[in-house]
């Protein structure tokens, strides 16, 4: 099942759920509570893990290849969070992991910071951002020797942002937000296998994160 399939079969199964009697009725407070999305976002990263390369050989005639060298990257996952109303503002701590096509995972924990007005939550948020993925390059040496290059990385960071989210249907919330990951970047000093030249390779796992948002409320438990 593609990310895509996945988003739109936990969409029904959410909108079942929330037009079951039991369920139904909103929460006293739409921006306090537990809420959970299953499927709950889908969208796109942009500016990540590029790839870049100066060569250091004497006669600097190595060429670089990056197979998977696309920057965007489509995205589904899901999240869990929990919010409190506290004088006039929300606040909340939400954990999110997102599944993507150039990485294994990428995941988040983070603080909230909103505004209610009436159905609508604006909010900022920050927290630390992980990374986990492949990085992968060939390199040509003029007399057409190839090396190929391949293993995977995990990342710390730090991950800030904002959004805007909507009551759409009882318990159901819509909406839209942008995160920055600074996982930042490195610089690492490699030698071809075959002849021996030397080259830094430098990976940036800098990136946004664009994407819609749909969350299930429960009843505060907290």
């Amino acid at each position: 099942m593609n990310l895509r399939t996945f988003a739109a079969a936990a969409f029904a199964a959410m909108l079942t759920l929330v037009t079951t009697p039991a369920f139904a009725q909103p929460p006293v407070d739409p921006w306090a509570g537990l809420y959970i999305g299953i499927g709950g976002h889908i969208g796109e990263a942009f500016g990540g893990n590029k790839l870049s390369f100066t060569d250091l050989s004497t006669a600097h005639d190595l060429t670089f290849t990056t197979p998977n060298s696309d920057n965007s990257m489509v995205l589904g996952g899901l999240q869990l969070g929990q919010l409190w109303p506290l004088g006039g503002v929300t606040l909340g701590i939400e954990d999110d992991v997102s599944f993507g096509k150039n990485i294994h995972y990428i995941q988040s924990l983070r603080g909230i910071l909103g505004v209610p007005a009436g159905s609508f939550l604006i909010y900022g948020t920050g927290g630390i951002g992980f990374e986990n993925g492949d990085e992968e390059f060939t390199v040509t040496s003029a007399s057409g020797e190839v090396d190929t290059f391949k293993g995977g990385f995990a990342k710390y960071g730090w991950v800030a942002g904002g959004g805007i989210e909507a009551i759409i249907a009882p318990r159901l919330s819509l909406g839209v937000e942008a995160l920055y990951y600074g996982i930042g970047s490195e610089t690492t000093p490699l030698t071809t296998a075959l002849g021996g030249e030397p080259f830094n390779f430098i990976a940036n796992h800098d990136f946004t994160v664009v994407r819609a948002r749909i969350d299930y409320h429960i009843a505060s438990l907290f």
